[in-house]
């Protein structure tokens, strides 16, 4: 079986960020996110500010992280496709 000529043969290569580069960017998404949430919370105080502050936290940090989670996971994917892209074009 000739291997270079097969139309059989798909070569899958996935391009993801490396462990420590999430690490990092969530980690920064995080302590941000946090203050902007104290921000927030401080602002909006009304009565109970402790809760206000948890809460306003809380939302930020699961938009932010969610949002980051999301990009992330977009530029891993249109960066595979546009490796693929390019395998192929070489041919």
């Amino acid at each position: 079986m000739d291997l270079q000529n097969s139309s059989y043969i798909t070569i899958l290569m996935r391009m993801v960020f490396s462990k420590k580069f999430k690490f990092i960017v969530y980690f920064v998404v995080i302590l941000l996110s946090i203050y902007i949430g104290y921000v927030l919370g401080v602002t909006f105080c009304s009565q109970n500010c402790q809760t206000t502050i948890f809460i306003n936290i809380f939302i930020t940090n699961v938009v932010m992280v969610g949002g980051v989670f999301t990009l992330v996971r977009l530029s891993e994917k249109s960066i595979t496709e546009w490796n693929d892209d390019n395998y192929y074009e070489k041919d």
